[in-house]
């Protein structure tokens, strides 16, 4: 009864650290959601493009038939049809969004993912330069 009580309390406090919004994330992480307009539209993340994605705090966020991201979250379907009600905007073409440590929209961008572009925003923001001026 014990071995059964602790599971279920790791269980919980698992649970309870996975982010159930994306304020969840504010100061700690930018945000990347990337709506597609055609299904299966495969993405390849080579490592030098993880590393800067990393290097950067991004955590993305690819919506299509499915929600993929490079972070575990316990996002409910309710909020997930949020943030494409809010985000996306209804557009019939792709979209992305580039959210700030500080939560705020920083680029909302109807075209394809550019990761080059993305990175450019980022490095152009002042907490970035910060950082890079004290590497």
């Amino acid at each position: 009864m014990e071995i059964l009580f602790s599971l279920f309390l790791i269980i919980a406090v698992w649970q309870q650290d996975k982010p159930k919004s994306i304020e969840d994330f504010q100061w700690k992480n930018r945000l990347v959601l990337y709506f597609q307009s055609e299904s299966n539209t495969n993405l390849s993340f080579t490592d030098s493009l993880e590393h800067e994605i990393q290097d950067r705090k991004i955590i993305y966020l690819i919506f299509n038939d499915s929600l993929v991201s490079n972070h575990d979250m316990d996002f409910s379907d309710e909020y997930l049809s949020y943030l494409q009600k809010k985000y996306k905007m209804g557009t019939k073409k792709d979209c992305w969004v580039l959210i700030g440590l500080d939560g705020g929209v920083k680029s909302r961008v109807e075209e394809k993912l550019d990761w080059a572009r993305i990175f450019k925003t980022i490095d152009a923001m002042p907490m970035r330069q910060s950082k890079i001026r004290n590497l």
